[in-house]
């Protein structure tokens, strides 16, 4: 497989074949299993959040922002669903991954597990494309490899949702099996779906039905236990892009789909850390309707 032909074509917005998304799909997971379920990353890198099969806005990033190559990305998550080029996205991102293993970290969301992807568009998608179901199977069994989360500078933990009752350590977090589907409780769920609220000081059930709401009082409980200064996650609609929550800034929601399902009234934002750890958000609005060009998703023969 040349990955440079893989990266052209999917930058070309072209639908890969039955043999090439498998093969990526292989390739990527073996590099996914060998990194801990705690990715470590040196500072500079950038902080990219929920990006929800929006191709062009995920394109335009990387315009703003700087290629993969020249700086280093960490992804938090729900690269799948509600958008509609949710393949391109996260195949696209996987080919970057494998081309520049070293400058890309993919965290797992909660979007990346089968029963999110059989009602939320990545298997109609699948099923109008490829014309049967299979490569589904694939991207469950390569989501079943992401890990679960990354620590900068070992000050700094990214994460796709929130803290758990059930985990006090960073090293509770080492410890779970996430080669497998999402469990529906547990440490591995709360990781992925669970939200900080202001309502909340201790641990609270989730209106999503999944996860818990988290408060103050033991976020700030998780952060001195772990030496941690700052936690970004993503999973959370924010109208500006980003968010600080519990009046100061050291729980920070990312979101990076503009224009969230192409009809809310939201900017991205991505966050950038310097070699010192300063902080510098970027907003950014959605490509524009008319520059969406939908005429490439074109069926593919079995």
């Amino acid at each position: 497989m040349n990955i440079d032909n893989i990266l052209n074509k999917l930058k070309k917005k072209e639908t890969l074949e039955t043999n090439d998304l498998k093969l990526l799909l292989e390739k990527g997971a073996e590099l996914l299993k060998d990194e801990p379920n705690i990715v470590q990353v040196t500072s500079p890198v950038a902080v990219v959040g929920d990006v929800h099969g929006q191709f062009y806005d995920l394109l335009k990033i990387f315009e703003i922002n700087g290629d993969v190559g020249d700086k280093k990305y960490i992804f938090l998550g729900d690269y799948v669903n509600r958008g509609t080029f949710s393949i391109l996205t996260f195949c696209y991102l996987l080919a970057l991954k494998i081309k520049f293993p070293d400058q890309v970290v993919m965290l797992r969301g909660n979007h990346e597990c089968r029963p999110i992807c059989e009602v939320y568009g990545l298997q109609t998608e699948i099923e109008r494309i490829y014309s049967n179901t299979d490569p589904l199977d694939w991207l469950i069994e390569t989501f079943n490899t992401l890990p679960l989360g990354a620590v900068i500078n070992n000050s700094i933990l990214c994460i796709h949702g929130g803290i758990s009752e059930l985990i006090k350590t960073i090293n509770d977090i080492e410890t779970i099996d996430r080669f497998q589907e999402v469990p529906k409780t547990g440490k591995f769920t709360d990781l992925l779906w669970s939200d900080p609220s202001e309502e909340v000081e201790m641990y609270k059930e989730s209106p999503r039905g999944a996860g818990s709401l988290f408060g103050k009082k033991v976020f700030d409980e998780f952060l001195e236990k772990n030496n941690l200064t700052l936690v970004i996650r993503s999973h959370m609609y924010v109208e500006e892009g980003y968010k600080y929550h519990f009046g100061e800034e050291k729980c920070l929601t990312i979101f990076s789909s503009p224009k969230y399902c192409y009809s809310c009234t939201n900017v991205g934002a991505i966050l950038n850390l310097d070699q010192d750890l300063n902080r510098s958000l970027k907003v950014f609005e959605a490509v524009p309707d008319e520059e969406r060009n939908l005429s490439f998703v074109k069926e593919v023969k079995k």
